[in-house]
């Protein structure tokens, strides 16, 4: 952690809420695959599997129409964390 590096928050949804046991953390982070090594590391193998699928979104948008993982953060961004969903 390098708090040089901007403050982000990170919140989990569904199933992925439950494998963190918690429902949001703040991290600093300068970009999106910082976030997602910080929290492979805190939440261990079940939660990464899990993580493999998400969608990520940063504030409104989602990082695959942005630069993905590569995609830079700025203090107050709010990383949104979703598993897939399925439906008919």
């Amino acid at each position: 952690m390098n708090v040089n590096e901007p403050l982000v928050k990170v919140k989990f949804y569904a199933g992925l809420r439950a494998k963190a046991g918690e429902e949001k953390i703040e991290c600093h982070a300068a970009k999106v695959k910082d976030v997602l090594h910080i929290l492979r590391d805190k939440y261990g193998p079940d939660f990464n599997k899990a993580l493999n699928s998400c969608h990520i979104y940063l504030n409104h948008d989602s990082i695959a129409f942005l630069h993905g993982p590569n995609t830079k953060l700025k203090e107050g961004d709010v990383l949104h964390i979703l598993p897939p969903t399925g439906g008919g």
